[in-house]
């Protein structure tokens, strides 16, 4: 797991970008999803066994993987259906608070050179403050111009103090965040990112899943870096829940309904019970202004990069390189 192709290490373009990134290479982030719906992307994921995939549970669409292009003109492309969601069971989208869901593929995805698995930390493994790690997606370039990018971007933001970063964010982060980003800020993820990963490298030369991108107060902007689901909180829920649905049980499941279990949604159309919300460049609202979508405390939204609506096709896009548009 957790480990890019060689050809990651050819030349790298510094056009557009997450925000503040540069266009990443074929195989560079081979563990990459873009999740869209009727092809449009909305959010990311990561692919954690071949059956498996982990993004935020504000975030739940169709597949694909293997390419750096959103158009899918790479011959790496591989589309692939969903066959369930599961939801953290504490999730809360008013607070963001245990931001994370695994998605599971009708069928196993064959790891190549442009798809593989990222490496899930141990509970106790120590992503130490101001490590240099790195974030991925198909997000919006600047938040006040909402461009998507044709191609996958890549950023290196810094994992910023715990104690800092609550400060800034009024002491609303709970233990399942952490932020990333520059007190300057100028890099960050934006809408369209929600949901893609936040790696980092060990000695090993292994990356691991250290964040999953949740929600912030604009992109890039000065004092409100990007805030992302810890992972080390959660991958223990996260390996029970995957471990919960062996493959000989998951094919029993019907595929064309919404299942009696509020945090398992199984079908071709998901009904979002959840509506989440876009993140915005505008001013937070007000705690006592009526909104139309949940924001974490009133006060900021997700990254994700268009409304959300009652029905979504899900499909399974894995990462060579191409577009996406939530964070």
């Amino acid at each position: 797991c957790g480990k890019k192709t060689l050809n990651a290490m050819a030349k790298k373009t510094t056009a557009s970008r997450i925000v503040g990134g540069s266009e990443a290479s074929r195989g560079e982030f081979p563990w990459q999803v873009s999740l869209r719906e009727n092809n449009e992307h909305f959010c990311g994921a990561a692919i954690l066994t071949e059956k498996w995939l982990v993004s935020a549970a504000h975030s739940m669409w169709a597949a694909y993987t293997g390419t750096t292009s959103l158009r899918g003109s790479d011959s790496s492309t591989v589309k692939m259906d969903i066959a369930r969601i599961i939801p953290h069971p504490s999730y809360n989208p008013d607070t963001a608070d245990y931001d994370v869901a695994v998605l599971e593929l009708k069928r196993p995805v064959t790891f190549t050179t442009y798809i593989q698995p990222v490496c899930l930390p141990d509970a106790g493994h120590h992503f130490p403050t101001s490590k240099k790690c790195l974030i991925s997606g198909w997000g919006y370039l600047k938040e006040d111009f909402l461009v998507k990018p044709e191609f996958l971007q890549k950023a290196t933001v810094e994992l910023l103090d715990q104690t800092l970063c609550s400060s800034l964010y009024s002491h609303v982060l709970t233990d399942r965040m952490l932020c990333a980003g520059y007190l300057e800020g100028k890099i960050d993820s934006c809408q369209g990112d929600s949901g893609g990963p936040l790696v980092c490298q060990e000695p090993s030369g292994k990356f691991f899943l250290a964040g999953i991108v949740s929600w912030g107060i604009g992109c890039a902007e000065a004092r409100r870096p990007g805030v992302y689901t810890r992972v080390t909180k959660l991958r223990n829920w996260i390996l029970d829940a995957i471990s919960a649905f062996p493959t000989s049980i998951a094919r029993t499941v019907p595929i064309k309904h919404t299942s009696t279990n509020n945090n398992m949604v199984s079908s071709e159309k998901i009904n979002t019970t959840t509506p989440g919300a876009i993140r915005t460049t505008s001013p937070p609202p007000a705690a006592s202004n009526p909104v139309t979508a949940s924001r974490p405390q009133g006060m900021s939204t997700y990254r994700v990069g268009a409304p959300w609506q009652e029905e979504w096709l899900v499909q399974v896009q894995m990462s060579g390189s191409s577009a996406a548009e939530l964070k």
